[in-house]
């Protein structure tokens, strides 16, 4: 592609330089975070971390005393980490079709609810599934809550998180705390096991915190007007294709670093005033796409979405790619998020071809740009050229 200094990015990575000298004063200082924030914020009484959300699911399953080669029921419009964590588990995946909210389909699972284990469910781009529903069917079954995408969302004004047994939250995605990972247990009956396992993992070197400290950073910097449209894209376009960034990973398990977890704690204290701005973000880009012929994400009927990202279908299958290139030459980046999972999963996770609504979704899915960072200029922009696209004229 041709460098662009004025490329929206598609994601948000907000870790400024005061997160870095934050993050560095806390390991300088041997500083502990007040964990009670977290406690106030996100109504919980325990919290617990390690170095990836991934990890703590892998714990979590770990820590449940099922049977080796147990089947986890997980939505196959994921990111296949999570179907990694299944596996580094000793697990096996067994993949569940999603609904039109993107979120795992409760007519589905209770197809398939006879031949799992466990279960997953995802929310994501920060859409509560329909957890009623789904908690109805999987009755006395351990339900995990992938929140990596669901931080101040809710369903039935109850924080994502809190309706499942358990809960993992990725700290490096809408909150952008660097990284790592935070676990909630709701059934305390079933949190002895877990903060055993996780006493057990290694605390990350002090060299490697401060590593991971400037590539967080640079990584951040990079991602920023006008450096990634003039740099960071071109050289990641450049090396797509030639390496396999979907195929099974194995990860190392470990603690969190020290200045992940303070940054975190500092972030938290003011981050719902940035979700109420991606929220007006997102409704605005709302109202001006309403007459273009892409299917928009609405809003379901008690729940609150905190628009981590701002999903949309082409109108058809051998459009998206078109429309894709057409934004981004105009200046918008997009993302294709988990379009090649389908395939992934056929080929390396034991997928058998029985999510037919996400196959079609995987197809069709782009997301826009709708950060909270976003200027009035750059939002007009984006719904401006979406609705000059010439593939989505009805």
């Amino acid at each position: 592609m041709k460098p662009n200094p004025y490329l929206i990015p598609r994601f948000n990575i907000d870790y400024s330089f005061k997160d870095f000298l934050s993050g560095l004063g806390a390991i300088a200082l041997n500083k502990n975070p007040d964990l009670d924030i977290i406690r106030s914020e996100l109504s919980v009484s325990d919290v617990f971390f390690a170095n990836y959300s991934r990890t703590g699911i892998s714990l979590i399953l770990q820590s449940l005393g099922l049977p080796n080669g147990s089947k986890v029921g997980v939505p196959l419009y994921s990111c296949t980490v999570v179907f990694d964590a299944i596996i580094n588990a000793g697990f096996v995946p067994k993949f569940i079709d999603i609904d039109d909210n993107y979120t795992l389909d409760p007519i589905d699972l209770q197809a398939k609810i006879n031949d799992i284990d466990a279960l997953i469910v995802i929310h994501t781009f920060g859409r509560p599934a329909d957890m009623d529903s789904i908690k109805e069917i999987a009755s006395g079954i351990p339900i995990i809550e992938d929140c990596a995408h669901a931080l101040f969302s809710k369903y039935e004004n109850k924080l994502a998180g809190l309706h499942g047994d358990f809960s993992c939250f990725s700290l490096p995605k809408y909150l952008s705390a660097g990284g790592g990972g935070m676990i909630f247990v709701n059934d305390l009956s079933m949190k002895d096991e877990l903060s055993d396992l996780i006493d057990s993992i290694d605390s990350p070197s002090l060299m490697d915190d401060l590593l991971h400290m400037f590539v967080m950073y640079a990584r951040a910097f990079f991602y920023h007007k006008p450096f990634f449209g003039l740099f960071a894209l071109p050289i990641g376009l450049s090396v797509e294709g030639k390496v396999d960034l979907m195929d099974k990973k194995t990860f190392t398990i470990k603690g969190i670093n020290k200045s992940d977890k303070f940054v975190t704690v500092k972030k938290l204290k003011d981050f719902k005033k940035k979700v109420e701005i991606q929220r007006n973000n997102s409704v605005t880009l709302l109202d001006e796409l309403k007459d273009t012929t892409l299917f928009l994400p609405a809003e379901n009927e008690n729940t609150y979405c905190n628009y981590y990202l701002f999903p949309l279908l082409a109108p058809e299958d051998d459009l998206r790619d078109d429309i894709c290139i057409y934004l981004r030459d105009k200046g918008v980046d997009t993302s294709k998020l988990f379009s090649q999972t389908p395939e992934i999963a056929r080929i390396k996770y034991g997928y058998d071809g029985d999510c037919p609504f996400t196959e079609h979704v995987a197809k069709r899915i782009f997301t826009v740009p709708n950060h909270y960072t976003l200027s009035k200029n750059d939002l007009s922009k984006i719904s401006r050229t979406l609705k000059g696209c010439p593939y989505l004229i009805g």
